[in-house]
């Protein structure tokens, strides 16, 4: 054997000495970790708790007795549409007092404070000094409220969302 292939021959068996040896320091640990692991599952036992098996056995019971019941409705169920408002207008109808003062929306517009009150079917955008007629003047339009000074005195609106 030539000096060139005992040199290969030796640096390849150190090699493979140094590989071995820096394997087992990062496997020893790893396998003492997984004996304690071991150890510690070793205790472990799968299965349901006593007392939750009871809760689902009494649960279960109930949902059985429950389900022993009949129900029957001696008149016609009410329609849906005399409980919702639906888009198309065919629902119920909310009666409201045309009457009434109601406040639409209050909005800034620059400085100053616009509210839409809606009076006997009608829309009014108003800004503090207006008049509606047979109402009164708006005397305050701030985020919270409207007051209109009617001939029985200031009365106050909420604002919608307030």
């Amino acid at each position: 054997m030539s000096d060139r292939s005992l040199t290969i021959w030796n640096l390849l068996i150190g090699f493979t000495i140094f590989s071995i040896f820096a394997v087992s320091f990062k496997l020893y640990p790893m396998n003492d970790k997984y004996n304690r692991l071991k150890k510690r599952s070793a205790n472990v036992q799968f299965g349901t708790d006593k007392q939750l098996e009871n809760i689902i056995s009494y649960l279960e019971g109930r949902l059985e007795d429950r389900s022993q019941f009949q129900f029957e409705i001696e008149s016609t169920p009410m329609l849906l549409t005399n409980v919702l408002g639906l888009a198309d207008g065919s629902g119920r109808k909310i009666k409201r007092n045309r009457n009434a003062i109601r406040i639409a929306f209050v909005y800034q517009r620059k400085n100053a404070f616009q509210a839409q009150i809606d009076y006997r079917g009608k829309a009014y955008t108003v800004i503090v000094g207006d008049q509606i007629p047979n109402v009164g003047t708006i005397i305050l339009i701030d985020s919270n409220e409207v007051q209109i000074e009617t001939e029985n005195g200031l009365k106050s609106y909420p604002a919608p969302g307030s």
